[in-house]
């Protein structure tokens, strides 16, 4: 059974989850408004731990750096599913310019 309020889109991009003074690099493999879904190997974040999200993106006017909060919601031996948290105008922002990200590189 589906449990998420958004669509995912297909992405691909390397991130750093930032949780408890720990670094964490991994690769974002979907994407919506409510979370994302992010490829890693042996995590020992914990589900319900707040985390920060840490990327860049290439646009036309040079490389800009976001981040973005979010809360573990849930853990697979392919990786962790992330639900936003925190949400305002600078976050919904960012998910914007990571749909247009998609756009432009056919992914969606």
């Amino acid at each position: 059974m589906e449990l998420r309020s958004c669509l995912r889109s297909p992405l691909k991009l390397p991130i750093t989850l930032t949780s408890e003074h720990k670094e964490i690099h991994c690769v974002v493999r979907d994407f919506g408004m409510g979370g994302m879904f992010v490829e890693v190997e042996n995590s020992d974040l914990v589900i319900g731990s707040d985390t920060e999200i840490n990327f860049s993106l290439y646009q036309d006017n040079g490389e800009k750096n976001h981040l973005l909060h979010a809360t573990i919601a849930h853990s697979s031996p392919e990786g962790l599913g992330l639900s936003f948290s925190q949400p305002n105008t600078g976050s919904f922002r960012t998910l914007q310019e990571l749909v247009k990200y998609t756009k432009k590189q056919n992914l969606h």
